[in-house]
């Protein structure tokens, strides 16, 4: 026989409904401040966020997939700074936003403001430039640019010398100065009495003649950090850089070829750098003859001797340069 179902008596006309349970209360305020604070709809300005989020990830994963071209080049140079400028809107439009629309500190906002202020940390952080040659040096046996004993001071294979490690096409450059007693000038005040400066410079390897630079002044004032240069073809997508030489000092021309060892100029005072304000002399190699727009690559220098060490292939390094110090870097001269 059937059971009859009871129901809950409801409660009469004139009486009030028992009082719900703690627990139920509290549930009950749980979901209203979850409503309030985590809307269904996301405000603009934190999607926004979430998609410059986004747009970092990607320019990480575009830069690490180490392309060749141009592309690379161009989004680490304006990627970044695009990036941070974007997060910095944003956060600026969402204060605003959550000033006026309150209350401001809202779980979904705090979480957006967090996530802008990442991408604008990361993005005016300069990482060392991620070349598609970084794991693959040059096989060309490129020895000593000079005579006699000269330091390092800039540059290298690693991120000692953050400065250059953040160019492109300079990623694993060298800068020379010549050092004696300890300075690398007669007169402290003079860049020109640099001992580099007149110094011969000659042909490090085999190549081509492809380009060639030499009307610049040696006063310091050029434009660009490379001053009177030559470039030399040395290898099928493999340009070498000989930069900071004096002005009419070329020994060569466009189309010449010329065998290590060949003199190609004198060093002068036309390169313009903030990092290596006096004469020296540089050495670099890309994949593309044009300045700037090319994508650095790592090489060895062969033949050499290194700190008083005769080897047959160095990585030297600089350690940086500051005016009435001297130099830190690895001593290099040619061998015997």
């Amino acid at each position: 026989m059937a059971r009859k179902r009871t129901k809950s008596a409801a409660p009469r006309a004139g009486e009030s409904a028992p009082p719900p349970s703690a627990s139920a209360q509290g549930a009950a305020r749980a979901r209203e401040a979850v409503a309030q604070s985590l809307p269904l709809k996301p405000e603009a300005w934190v999607l926004a966020a979430w998609v410059v989020v986004a747009l970092e990830a990607g320019l990480a994963m575009f830069l690490g997939a180490k392309q060749t071209g141009l592309m690379p080049i161009r989004a680490y140079m304006f990627g970044p700074p695009l990036l941070a400028a974007l997060a910095l809107v944003v956060g600026v439009v969402g204060a605003v936003w959550s000033y006026r629309r309150k209350p401001f500190a809202s779980p979904q906002r705090i979480v957006a403001f967090c996530l802008l202020a990442f991408v604008f940390a990361t993005a005016s952080y300069h990482v060392p430039f991620p070349s598609h040659r970084s794991y693959r040096p040059s096989r060309v046996k490129i020895g000593a640019p000079f005579e006699g004993e000269w330091t390092v001071a800039w540059g290298g294979p690693d991120d000692s010398s953050a400065l250059l490690a953040v160019r492109p096409d300079r990623r694993f450059a060298r800068l020379f100065v010549v050092v004696r007693d300890g300075v690398t000038r007669a007169e402290p005040a003079d860049p020109r009495s640099a001992f580099a400066f007149g110094q011969p410079v000659f042909a490090p390897c085999d190549g081509r003649v492809v380009r060639a630079v030499g009307e610049l002044g040696d006063d310091g004032g050029a434009l660009d950090d490379l001053g009177n240069h030559v470039v030399l073809q040395i290898a099928p997508d493999e340009f070498l850089f000989v930069t900071g030489l004096a002005r009419e000092s070329l020994e060569v021309k466009v189309g010449d070829e010329v065998a290590r060892g060949a003199r190609l100029a004198r060093v002068g005072f036309s390169a313009a750098s903030r990092m290596l304000p006096e004469p020296h002399l540089g050495l670099h190699v890309q994949d593309t003859p044009d300045p700037i727009w090319g994508q650095a690559i790592p090489y060895y220098l062969h033949d050499v001797v290194v700190n008083g060490a005769a080897v047959q292939r160095a990585e030297a390094s600089g350690r940086g340069f500051f005016p009435g110090y001297p130099p830190a870097g690895d001593r290099i001269r040619p061998a015997p």
